[in-house]
């Protein structure tokens, strides 16, 4: 009988978080499936922005939490990164690229409230916890008599807030709180004409040496419908010149003529 070939072990790039850990499980998981003669390993890489707890602004915004993972690509230490899509900053970084995209979950924000209902039932003053400007200009919006205040950690940390009583309410991603099996702390689905999700929100995605060996590998894992969506979205925001500091939203959908349909929102901080 053959020996089975000896297995390639490729090394993935992530945070430490419980649900950076997840996402890049995912993607071990789907690269496996496509070449099984692959393993997987992490490479835990501890960011400024994962050390910071103030204004991001001051330690250079998204590139916070990416710019040490970028480095070890660079440098070998790792063979490809899993980003959150939407963390990744639309500024191409020399020699690195994104290969390929996996299928997109939910796009959608959904609110954490800790008495009964969603953020409609709120009572005026009370107290919702984000540090999106996305978020905080489109609740200030559609419910004026809300408060907003700047928060920051990991998704169980934040919810520690709310059970605390530090805030009234949460706004997260769909996608975060279920893949962390988290659904049931969902009050209310925010829908995208309430709340206009990030650019490529819900997606996430594989960055890696443009010379890497594993791109026949990328290439099979890679979802194209997802990938032609959320990049037309980073295109979109690109041009805006937006960041983390800009209240820009936007998502793609694909009609059925397979044409693209980009809806999008720019607007003030309140």
């Amino acid at each position: 009988m053959a020996q089975n070939p000896e297995k390639r072990t490729i090394r993935i790039a992530t945070r430490q978080s419980k649900l950076a850990q997840i996402q890049a499980t995912q993607v071990g998981e789907a690269l496996v499936k496509a070449d099984p003669s692959l393993t997987y390993e992490f490479v835990f890489i501890t960011t400024t922005g994962d050390k910071f707890m103030g204004d991001l602004a001051k330690v250079g915004g998204k590139v916070a939490f990416v710019k040490e993972i970028q480095h070890a690509l660079l440098d070998g230490r790792a063979d490809l990164a899993a980003h959150s899509m939407k963390d990744l900053p639309t500024d191409v970084v020399k020699g690195l690229e994104v290969a390929a995209v996996l299928e997109r979950a939910d796009i959608r924000d959904v609110a954490c409230c800790r008495g009964e209902g969603g953020l409609a039932s709120l009572k005026e003053g009370s107290v919702v916890g984000t540090s999106s400007v996305r978020r905080q200009a489109q609740i200030l919006a559609t419910f004026p008599h809300l408060t907003v205040t700047p928060i920051r950690g990991n998704v169980d940390s934040r919810l520690q807030k709310l059970e605390d009583k530090e805030v009234d309410a949460l706004v997260l991603a769909k996608a975060g709180l279920e893949r962390l099996g988290l659904q049931r702390k969902i009050s209310d689905v925010l829908e995208p004409d309430i709340m206009c999700p990030s650019v490529s929100q819900g997606a996430i995605c594989i960055e890696a040496p443009v010379n890497s060996p594993f791109k026949d590998v990328f290439t099979k894992i890679n979802h194209a419908p997802t990938e032609r969506c959320v990049q037309t979205e980073r295109a979109f925001l690109d041009y805006l010149g937006g960041n983390c500091h800009t209240p820009i939203a936007g998502f793609v959908q694909i009609t059925k003529n397979n044409n693209l349909r980009l809806i999008g929102l720019v607007s003030s901080l309140d």
